[in-house]
């Protein structure tokens, strides 16, 4: 037993599960200490308000103590600070995984882009371990260059007691071949020229390349739904992206 902490008699509590996430906007601003709103850490010799180097953030002066717990330098563990982005941008760690779920979904409508009668899909739903299903649905999805008429649904038809086929997802719209480039992503659409005056002649493929937007890929990621989110492999109530 260590004899620095006391013996204490409550029941210790048994760990069922341990959940790892990232914490959102909310999260990070009540735990933070202080805005970061200057590039500067001094000012006439000490640290700058608000700055990289606020006293509120912890001391790296035996002389001084920190503002936020007024422990000395060895004593206190150290702060964090926050700083409010002006447009979302991408996090380095997570790019790959984002550009897996960009490929599953619809550009458009954000939905699963494979039919749910697909057989890679049926395949891909028996796996239990969320990672491995993302990666299953993706090699379903890999190759699907349309939105086509997505789930169906058996809905009962007014005049006959005969379940009718309804389709309950699909845009219809073209999809991107995305990719990334270090700190940036890429679609890339291919496109029909116009045909010329020669019939014979077969229109020639053009491919138009845009530069995607942390904020345009946002988009498209808010709008999956949390049945597909799980179908995906996430869990909505972790992967929520208000905030």
């Amino acid at each position: 037993m260590d004899i620095r902490f006391p013996f204490s008699p409550a029941e210790v509590a048994k760990v069922r599960c341990v959940q790892f996430g990232i914490l959102s906007p909310d999260e990070i601003r009540q735990m933070s200490v202080v805005q970061i709103e200057h590039s500067e850490t001094m000012l006439g010799g000490k640290p700058k308000t608000a700055g990289l180097s606020d006293p509120r953030l912890g001391t790296i002066d035996r002389k001084m103590k920190c503002e936020t717990c007024t422990a000395n330098m060895a004593e206190c563990p150290g702060h964090f600070g926050h700083l409010e982005l002006a447009k979302p941008m991408f996090h380095i760690g997570f790019m790959k995984t984002v550009l897996s779920v960009m490929r599953c979904v619809c550009f458009n409508c954000s939905k699963i882009l494979v039919d749910e009668d697909d057989h890679k899909f049926k395949q891909a739903l028996r796996i239990k371990s969320p990672k491995n299903r993302l990666k299953k649905i993706l090699d379903a999805c890999k190759n699907k260059t349309k939105c086509d008429g997505g789930d169906e649904i058996d809905v009962q038809g007014q005049e006959s007691e005969e379940p009718v086929k309804k389709s309950r997802g699909g845009c219809g719209a073209q999809q991107p071949k995305l990719s990334i480039e270090g700190m940036k992503m890429n679609a890339e659409y291919k496109a029909q020229r116009k045909k010329s005056d020669d019939q014979e002649q077969l229109p020639e493929p053009v491919e138009r390349k845009q530069t995607l937007t942390a904020e345009r890929v946002l988009s498209v990621l808010k709008r999956i739904s949390d049945e597909d989110s799980q179908l995906l492999g996430l869990n909505p109530k972790y992967a929520s992206l208000t905030g």
